[in-house]
């Protein structure tokens, strides 16, 4: 457990594990906003079929 000791080895691991806590957060962002943006699709869709007026109460 003398690598423990390093204070290089510490600073690598404290520098990579917030690297890695960014990166992975900005995957997950992205990801996430591509699915809510589907999902918002699909959902206004729906919805713009049920508004729509037929034509035979438009005379």
């Amino acid at each position: 457990m003398t690598f423990f000791r390093n204070r290089v080895f510490l600073e690598g691991i404290a520098i990579g594990g917030i690297c890695g806590i960014i990166i992975g957060s900005i995957i997950a962002f992205t990801l996430g906003e591509s699915s809510i943006e589907a999902v918002r699709r699909i959902v206004q869709k729906g919805r713009a079929r049920n508004r729509g007026v037929e034509y035979k109460y438009l005379y």
